[in-house]
């Protein structure tokens, strides 16, 4: 799940991968893939109602011929997506068709992979895109991503978080963001805290079991626990970029100004589902150990909504009011 958060990443980011000619899209090729989705929905969705409910639809709109004009193994991705978020709109269900993602889980990377891996990384610094002490000594961290938790990740964050820690205060622009990994929100979570403290819990249905996500406290940068926190948010921060912002909202932990957030609260997973197509298939749900419930479909609301290009000065006035 760590590689394809950090896939999903590069994806979002900065475009797809240009693939080889297609195979020619035949009847069969789209009843078996139909099939295999609707399997692996039921498998794995973790509403198991709305996956039947999901898989009964596209087999019924298999049935009606409502696929038989599409002659692309894109546009029949497109297609079923769409149809499957007709039944019930959860932005991290997808199909995709991409010869290199429907293998990601194919045997382990190779020395070659890890390598490119890591090189992305780097040039896009760990999500860490920007940090910046504004004028009043206001520190200031752009983060793209939460990038799968390792000890380049760590040193990047902390890094990043050294930079600022002599701010009176600290603005993290959590813009665009589109998420990543739980663990590292948890990490860069734990800076901010004075004492061990549960931040979220991941429920899985297919095996019944939770993971728990807590903030350990960090001993090495003190004075940011008690650091006053600003995050800014706009309609496409997303999935873990709005767990980071819905964790310290609900621990009363920061302040959050900007838009309200994409509403993305179930943790995805890639399922190959035959004939180079995948499905991309949310597999958990956020519990947040406060509220009780997550953002999903709901999004993250600001305690001051605002324009979210208007954000940070909106920010920036009220640091110096207060």
């Amino acid at each position: 799940m760590k590689n394809f958060a950090l896939f999903l990443l590069i994806i979002s980011l900065y475009g797809s991968v240009v693939l080889a000619q297609n195979p020619v899209l035949t009847k069969r090729i789209k009843k078996e893939t139909i099939a295999s989705i609707s399997k692996s929905l039921k498998d794995n969705y973790i509403f198991l109602d709305t996956a039947r409910r999901m898989g009964d639809f596209i087999t019924q709109q298999f049935k009606m011929a409502a696929y038989d004009t599409i002659n692309t193994q894109n546009a029949f991705a497109y297609k079923i997506t769409s149809d499957l978020q007709s039944v019930y709109h959860d932005g991290h269900l997808s199909i995709s068709y991409d010869p290199p993602a429907a293998k990601i889980d194919e045997g382990p990377d190779t020395v070659a992979q890890k390598a490119r891996r890591l090189q992305f990384r780097k040039e896009v610094n760990f999500g860490m895109e920007k940090a910046e002490i504004m004028p009043g000594n206001i520190g200031y961290l752009k983060v793209k991503g939460f990038f799968p938790l390792d000890q380049e990740t760590k040193a990047t964050i902390t890094a990043a978080l050294l930079f600022v820690s002599n701010s009176k205060a600290l603005v993290i622009d959590l813009r665009d963001n589109v998420g990543g990994d739980p663990a590292t929100v948890s990490f860069f979570c734990g800076f901010f805290f004075n004492q061990k403290t549960h931040l979220n819990d991941l429920y899985c249905r297919k095996d019944g079991s939770y993971t728990e996500f807590w903030a350990i406290p960090d001993t090495s940068l003190i004075a940011l626990k008690t650091t006053s926190i600003y995050i800014l948010t706009n309609k496409r921060t997303f999935s873990a970029g709005e767990e980071f912002a819905y964790n310290l909202q609900a621990q009363h932990r920061a302040i959050i100004v900007g838009e309200r957030t994409g509403g993305g609260a179930h943790p995805v997973a890639p399922e190959p589902v035959g004939n180079n197509f995948t499905a991309n298939i949310p597999n958990s749900r956020a519990i947040n150990p406060i509220t009780k419930t997550n953002w999903e479909g709901v999004g993250v609301e600001p305690d001051k909504e605002v324009i979210a290009d208007k954000a940070l000065e909106i920010v920036l006035k009220l640091i110096k009011e207060n």
